[in-house]
């Protein structure tokens, strides 16, 4: 806690290690609050002595003496426009108190539209084209400043684990103004909305019901004259978009009387106020801001919320994959069946509305069919030889659109809303579809296409309409495709994948620490936290290239068990006392697969009650399996314990069963993968992990087009560090896996590491401090089971 207030307080990047069990979130939030209690009390204290300042300088100097006159009314003029906003803060959460309790008073009716509004006509508005554009028209920015606060960003990678993490705060003296900033997916209240399922149409449908309430009487600058738009129609509006509720709802979330998201909506839907916009109303004056990793760390979500770090704390919770999760969230992927279809789809849109397109509009539309028929035609010519990789500007090229401005068109794209246009008519192509199914009429252009991606075994209980109204169009995934090929990044690669019949491009992100580096620059401080931080020199090196050496913070706190309650074995020699390699090569040998799996039962046989082996891939335990069966080696080895095995897809079914015998059998093993759903977020706690078994070492796939061109570009960045991203994969793999031991402070349990390589210094000093200083080698196989007994007789006595 110490550190954190001390990291903040010297505005540095803090890299902290905090076992689960160590009371992790705890100690984050109360010193945070406390940096942020202490920071408000003494930032107010020295504004009111600045507003204080006596403006007479006794100086000779008579020039001097009125500068420094100059420099004290600038000081002060300063400390009363700050004591000014403190005081409009002050009374602006007043207003939201006072609201709370005269609302308790009188109830405020609000009418609700009636949803006969949007049951009929629209259809035709909303894929039309638009009005005419013009790309050099300005907004205006001449509104006022809003008031804003200091505040913590806590940003976790769940919407669950911010769940948690408000019930940690319930358990501090703190109570300060709290916000979640959820996506529009989990805070809409209209389910017509929600429906929608696909989150771009939501944000679409969103956008144009918004659209339609503010419709009528709208005049928007056309090419410099006035041009009155009342005679549009609007499909239909949105009855929680009302901004006296959506007002009133902010002030309850301001009053702290709805911390939670489900809270907000459910009070949003009782108010007919939109919670999606009284959360992001409330946003500026809340101390406390909670966001899902999404929100923080891509820069134009961060920028559609109007999350402003500048000034502010940020805390990455559960960091060890902070770069990795970056590299998704930028990542973008176009196939050749959305080209195909997306081109005949433009194709059709023109045909239909080529008279009421304006010059103009027509153009941009044109461009955009031509960015198509280029990407399509690459694809279908790509179809077969062996994944490439291209630069943007490689791409470009290989496209012949390097004259075609890319920012512009993906500007005109959002700023006329045409990929929710050309949805609405893809939806319309569907019905038209749907139609004439049961006529033996030849189809042709994008009926044809559209039949054949028909989607197989429809849920029944959805209509015709829903089905469609939910059936994603291709062009939101080319829209961000264009979109990442517009961020002319240098560390920016596509790859041209050929899987089957499908071609793609898929854009990825050669360096995701540049982009953590914007958002640790845009910071006062940044908390990176987790439970298994280590490896952590690469990230540290990453920071230190985007020039921030001078400012980074590393600590690691030590785990709350004493040395008796974990046992840590490197087991070098197997069952047969020979030496353990489980390397890629010999991943196929039965034999050495026999002496896993004897090894393997015969430890697992020795430990009470739970224990899970995490094995380096899907395929890999396969082999491991099937050998158990052919050879009949469970009961070779009298084992008793119940077997289960993680599923490929996940299955819930598997871990409660497994829970179930652990507690009323004989025990249970748990073979899983390590990278899987099972290692990272599920608690082996107490009986349910008494042992941690990692067979092997999960190295990455180093054949991986991805991997090679990331390995090349660190290197030719940082000498060795291609070596060191395949090795910080492969280890952070590892000590999330093994993390699953020891879940709290009167736990305990056994951490195996099969392999010969888990002997080695280099590999130790990579494993969690916790696990890494009780690490003990035994020199025979017959030394780690007389270890394991001894350990279990001890804590059975």
């Amino acid at each position: 806690m110490r550190e954190i207030k001390q990291c903040i307080a010297s505005e540095q990047v803090g890299i902290f290690e905090s076992p689960t069990g160590t009371g992790k979130s705890l100690s984050v939030l109360c010193a945070t609050m406390t940096w942020l209690e202490e920071f408000e009390r003494e930032t107010e204290e020295a504004l009111v002595r600045d507003s204080n300042l006596k403006e007479s300088v006794d100086d000779a100097d008579w020039m001097a003496a009125y500068k420094k006159k100059l420099e004290i009314m600038k000081i002060k003029d300063e400390a009363y426009d700050k004591l000014k906003s403190i005081e409009k803060i002050k009374s602006r959460l007043a207003d939201a108190k006072a609201g709370l309790v005269k609302r308790d008073r009188k109830r405020r009716h609000v009418e609700a539209t009636s949803s006969e509004e949007s049951k009929n006509g629209g259809d035709i508005e909303e894929c039309a084209p638009p009005d005419d554009y013009a790309s050099d028209e300005e907004m205006d920015s001449e509104k006022e400043e809003p008031l804003k606060v200091v505040k913590v960003f806590y940003a976790s990678r769940t919407h669950s684990q911010l769940e948690q993490l408000l019930d940690e705060l319930k358990k501090t003296r703190f109570a300060p103004r709290v916000v979640t900033a959820a996506s529009r997916q989990a805070l809409c209240a209209n389910e017509n909305v929600r429906r929608l399922k696909f989150s771009h149409l939501i944000n679409e449908k969103c956008m144009e019901l918004r659209k339609g309430c503010s419709a009528e009487g709208k005049r928007s600058k056309i090419d410099g004259k006035e041009n009155c738009t009342t005679s549009k129609k609007s499909s239909c509006k949105c009855p929680y978009y009302k901004s006296d509720s959506i007002e009133e709802l902010s002030n309850e979330v301001l009053a702290g009387a709805i911390p939670r998201p489900n809270q907000v909506v459910e009070r949003g839907k009782q108010l007919v106020a939109c919670p999606y916009f009284a959360t992001r109303l409330s946003l500026p004056l809340c101390q406390l801001v909670l966001l899902p990793y999404q929100v923080v760390l891509h820069t134009s979500t961060r920028a559609a919320w109007g999350i402003d770090l500048k000034g502010n704390v940020l805390v990455l919770d559960e960091a060890h994959n902070v770069l990795e999760t970056i590299g998704a969230l930028y990542s973008a992927e176009v196939t050749s069946v959305s080209t195909t279809l997306a081109l005949s789809l433009i194709r059709e849109y023109i045909d239909t509305y080529r008279s009421r397109l304006k010059a103009k509009n027509l153009m941009y539309v044109k461009q955009i069919l031509a960015v198509v028929a280029a990407m399509d035609h690459y694809l279908r010519k790509s179809a077969s030889g062996a994944d490439e990789v291209l630069t943007i500007q490689g791409l470009l090229i290989a496209l012949g659109l390097t004259d075609v401005n890319l920012f512009k068109l993906v500007h005109y794209m959002d700023a006329t809303d045409m990929c929710r246009k050309f949805h609405g008519f893809y939806v319309r192509s569907m019905k038209s579809k749907v139609n004439v199914a049961k006529q033996p009429t030849a189809q042709s252009g994008i009926a044809k296409l559209l039949a054949a991606k028909k989607p197989v075994n429809p849920p029944p209980a959805q209509s015709v309409d829903d089905k469609d109204r939910t059936y994603p169009s291709p062009l939101f995934t080319i829209k961000g495709f264009l979109e990442a090929l517009s961020n002319r990044c240098e560390d920016g690669r596509i790859i041209v994948e050929r899987k089957g019949a499908v071609v793609k491009f898929r854009f990825i992100l050669l360096n995701p620490a540049s982009r953590l580096v914007e958002v640790v620059r845009e910071a006062r401080a940044t908390i990176l936290i987790g439970g298994t931080m280590e490896p952590a020199g690469l990230l540290v090196d990453c920071l230190s290239r985007g020039g921030i050496e001078s400012g980074i913070r590393r600590f690691t706190c030590s785990h709350v068990i004493d040395d008796h309650q974990l046992l840590a074995l490197s087991i070098g020699q197997h069952v047969r006392n020979e030496r353990f390699a489980l390397t890629y090569e010999s991943r196929s040998d039965v034999q050495c697969l026999k002496a896993v799996a004897e090894t393997l039962l015969t430890l697992a046989g020795e430990v009470p009650h739970g224990c899970v082996a995490f094995f380096t891939s899907y395929d890999y335990l396969a082999q491991f399996l099937s050998v158990i069966e052919k050879n009949g080696i469970v009961k070779t080895c009298q084992f008793k314990k119940a077997l289960f095995v993680e599923a490929r897809s996940g299955s819930a079914d598997v871990w409660d069963r497994f829970t179930k015998s652990v507690r009323v059998g004989d025990g249970a093993i748990l073979f899983a993968v390590a990278g899987g759903k099972l290692s990272e977020g599920i608690n082996f706690s107490d009986e349910l992990g008494r042992a941690v078994f990692m067979v092997g070492m999960p190295y990455p796939n180093r054949n991986s087009v991805e991997l090679k061109e990331k390995m090349k570009y660190l290197d030719s960045q940082l000498s060795g560090g291609g070596s060191q991203l395949y090795q910080s994969l492969c280890m952070h793999t590892i000590n999330q896996a093994i993390g699953r031991a020891i879940r709290h402070r009167n736990d305990y349990a056994v951490v195996y590491l099969l392999d010969s390589r888990f002997t080695r210094n280099d590999v130790i000093l990579k494993l969690p401090a916790w696990i890494s200083k009780r690490l003990k080698c035994p020199k025979t196989f017959a030394e780690a089971i007389a270890l394991t007994k001894t350990f279990f007789q001890e804590k059975n006595t």
